[in-house]
Formats: C-alpha cells, sequence, structure tokens
C-alpha cells in the first residue's frame, strides 16, 4: 500500500468529527486474504474504505476500534452512509481500514477522491478513552504500593482495555487481601484529579520515564519518536491510545477481583 494514514486522533484524542479525501474503496471480498481475516462477521461488513487521515482510533493497545460513520461531503453526492464497524490496520504498509458497509443497502456513492465527513461514536470513545486511562491509573497505583512495600516487587506484563475484560496483568504474587489496599490508592490517583498529557519521546525517554515497557519493546518501523502518555506527576506509559484530559474524568475505578495462575496475577476492574 501507498502512504500512511495519519492518525489524527494521536495528536487531538478530542475531535469526534473530521473531512478528509477517500484513497480507495475496497470490497471486501477484494482484500488480500490476510486482511480479509481481519473480518469477524461478514453479515456487518461489505467494504473497506482508505482514507489519507483519520479520527478513528484503530483497534490495538489493548483498547478496540472506534465505530461511527463517513459521509460524502459533497453537495452534489447526498447518497448513502458508510458505517464504520471496526477499524484495523493491514497485515502490511501503514494505511488503515475503515471496515464496513453502505446504508441502504448496495449503495456505494463513495468514490476515490472523494471528500467525507468522519463521525466518531462519542459514547463509545469516551468509555474506551476513560477506560484505558483507568488501566493506566491502576497499574499505577500498583506500581506505587509496591515502592511503599505494601506489594513485593512486580514487574509489568500486559493490558486490557476492553468494556467486558478489562484488566492489567503483572508478574508476581497479588494476594486477595491487598484488593482493599489497591482500591484506595486508586481512588487516590483518580481524586487528584492529575492532567493527562500527550508527548513525543525519543526510545532514550522513554526507557528511562515510563512504565510497562515489555521485554522487546520497539517504536514503529521508521519513527525515532514514541508517543507517551503521562499522568502529571503519577507516571508515563507508551502508548497509542485515546484517553480523558485529567484522572478525574474517568469517573469511579472498581477493583473486581484479583486472580492468580503460573506466577501472574491479573487485576480486574471497570468505571462506573
Amino acid at each position: 500500500m501507498a502512504d500512511s494514514t495519519q492518525l489524527i486522533y494521536q495528536q487531538d484524542g478530542e475531535k469526534l468529527t473530521h473531512t478528509t479525501k477517500v484513497l480507495s474503496v475496497i470490497p471486501v471480498s477484494a482484500l488480500s486474504t490476510l486482511d480479509q481475516g481481519l473480518v469477524k462477521d461478514l453479515s456487518d461488513i461489505e467494504h473497506a474504505i482508505i482514507t489519507d487521515s483519520t479520527i478513528f482510533h484503530v483497534q490495538g493497545g489493548g483498547q478496540p476500534s472506534d465505530t461511527g460513520s463517513m459521509k460524502p461531503d459533497i453537495p452534489a453526492k447526498p447518497g448513502s452512509i458508510f458505517e464504520v464497524k471496526s477499524v484495523r490496520h493491514p497485515t502490511q504498509g501503514g494505511q488503515v481500514l475503515h471496515l464496513g458497509r453502505f446504508v441502504p443497502i448496495d449503495t456505494t456513492t463513495i468514490d476515490a477522491g472523494d471528500d467525507v465527513q468522519q463521525h466518531v461514536d462519542a459514547e463509545k470513545r469516551n468509555l474506551h478513552s476513560r477506560l484505558h486511562t483507568a488501566g493506566h491509573i491502576l497499574s499505577l497505583a500498583v506500581h506505587a504500593l509496591c515502592r511503599e512495600g505494601v506489594l513485593p516487587p512486580l514487574t509489568e506484563s500486559k493490558a486490557s482495555h476492553y468494556p467486558d475484560s478489562a484488566s492489567v496483568e503483572f508478574g508476581g504474587t497479588i494476594e486477595g487481601k491487598h484488593k482493599d489496599v489497591i482500591q484506595a490508592k486508586t481512588d487516590e490517583f483518580v481524586r487528584s484529579a492529575r492532567p493527562v498529557k500527550i508527548h513525543w519521546w525519543s526510545m532514550e525517554d522513554l526507557l528511562e520515564k515510563c512504565s510497562g515497557i515489555t521485554e522487546g519493546f520497539q517504536l514503529p518501523e521508521g519513527e525515532v519518536m514514541g508517543r507517551v502518555v503521562e499522568m502529571e506527576g503519577l507516571g508515563s506509559y507508551p502508548c497509542g491510545g485515546t484517553h480523558v484530559l485529567n484522572c478525574s474524568q474517568v469517573g469511579k475505578i472498581e477493583v473486581k477481583k484479583i486472580s492468580r495462575s503460573k506466577g501472574m496475577s491479573r487485576v480486574s476492574y471497570r468505571v462506573v
């Protein structure tokens, strides 16, 4: 594929509407076999639209993709609406596949070269942003308790920020009796309302200042600066996701349970 799609949401996570140019409209059946494998439900997805920029968060980094719509930004082509059901990176190249279908069915009034208006589902974006920031706050609360000697030394492993399976995982043992103290420290960090800021740091700064860097971490090919989310005064993570503007905007983080298996501890959570 040609030039990369510019990821507008990584610079401006608050932007929910955006005008961009269509590079191509591709029937799912014309995608490569590997890219067709990204489509989970063919009854809902018939085409992929590639644009030169996007405000749709691309699935990855533990965060699900945005959903929403695109429609022609041309008075002479009011036509149909393209429902965006999933947003994925193809198996090769840096462009973004907006996967979905035209409504009404069997209409395709968006063509390569057209300007389109992108609209992100605001409610879903807000939930995903709250969950993603909440996961980092919870992890930083656990790290703080380790430094205080309340918890044993732990190594951060991975995280999921999906609504039905949000959790952070650590190497080491967190006993169930520590659930309340983790909840209390998390509540403290939420109440702090510390600003959540986005930075672009060198690999050297990332390794020095960020939590959550696992073995083998690398910047995307060709990039020398990495995107970082900082909960000011609490800690930072390399992260490509969307976030709220300050810690209090996650709402209440509920520590649901702590489970342990094969030397790993998983802390499950939700936002309410």
